[in-house]
C-alpha cells in the first residue's frame, strides 16, 4: 500500500492593495476625571449665574445708596424752607395745690374726727351725703358733740360751711350737703364744742384750676 499523498492546502489569493480596507483605531479608554475636572466643569457651568446674581445685588445697592442721599437732601431742603417746625413739648397741667388742713386732729376728749362720703363721687355743684363720726376718750361722758361741714375751694382758696350736725357720745352723724361750684373742692368736718378737733379733708373734684 502506496503512503498517502499529502496534497498542499489551497491559500486564497491576496487581496489586491487598493481594495484592503483600513484597520479601525479603537479609542483608548475613559479616565474618570479628577477633581480638578469636576471644579473647572463646574466653574464653566456656574460662572453666568453667579455673573447675573451679583450684578443684581451690586444695581440694588447703588439704587439704596441714591435712594437714601435723595431722602437726606429732600429733609435738608424742607428743614431750610421751615416745612418741619420743631416739636414743642407738651405743657403739663398745673399741680393742684395741697389738700388743705382746717384744724387739728384731736382736742381736748376728743381723739378724732372720721368723715366719709356715703355715695360717693361727690361733684362740686352737687349733693353730697356725709357721715360724720366723733371719738372720744375712754371714760369720756357720752355727751353731744356739735360739729360743722366745710367746703373748701382748692384753687381760690375760700372757705364755706355747708351744713351741720350732732353726734351723740362715740356715735356718727349723716347730713346732706350741696357743695359749691369749682373745679377742685375738699370738704372736712370740725367739731364746734368746748373741743375743737377736724377730720382729714376729703377730695372733691380733680381739677385743673
Amino acid at each position: 500500500m502506496s503512503p498517502a499523498s499529502t496534497t498542499p492546502a489551497s491559500t486564497s489569493p491576496a487581496t489586491p492593495p487598493d481594495r484592503r480596507l483600513p484597520t479601525p483605531a479603537f479609542p483608548p479608554p475613559r479616565r474618570r476625571p479628577g477633581l480638578r475636572g469636576v471644579a473647572a466643569r463646574a466653574w464653566r457651568r456656574g460662572w453666568p449665574w453667579l455673573a447675573a446674581v451679583l450684578a443684581v445685588v451690586l444695581v440694588v445697592v447703588t439704587e439704596l445708596g441714591l435712594l437714601q442721599t435723595r431722602l437726606r437732601a429732600d429733609l435738608a431742603r424742607l428743614h431750610d424752607a421751615g416745612g418741619v417746625p420743631p416739636q414743642a413739648p407738651a405743657a403739663a397741667a398745673p399741680a393742684l395745690p395741697p389738700l388743705p388742713v382746717v384744724g387739728p386732729a384731736a382736742d381736748g376728749d376728743v381723739t378724732g374726727v372720721r368723715l366719709r362720703a356715703l355715695h360717693p363721687p361727690c361733684a362740686p355743684g352737687g349733693t353730697c351725703t356725709l357721715l360724720v363720726g366723733v371719738d372720744r376718750r375712754p371714760g369720756t361722758p357720752a355727751t353731744p358733740t356739735p360739729w360743722t361741714v366745710l367746703a373748701v375751694d382748692r384753687c381760690r382758696g375760700g372757705t364755706t360751711p355747708v351744713g351741720t350736725g350732732v353726734t351723740a357720745g362715740d356715735g356718727y352723724g349723716v347730713v346732706a350737703v350741696a357743695l359749691p361750684p369749682g373745679t377742685a373742692l375738699a370738704v372736712a368736718a370740725v367739731t364746734t364744742g368746748p373741743a375743737r378737733a377736724a377730720s382729714a379733708a376729703l377730695p372733691i373734684g380733680g381739677g385743673p384750676c
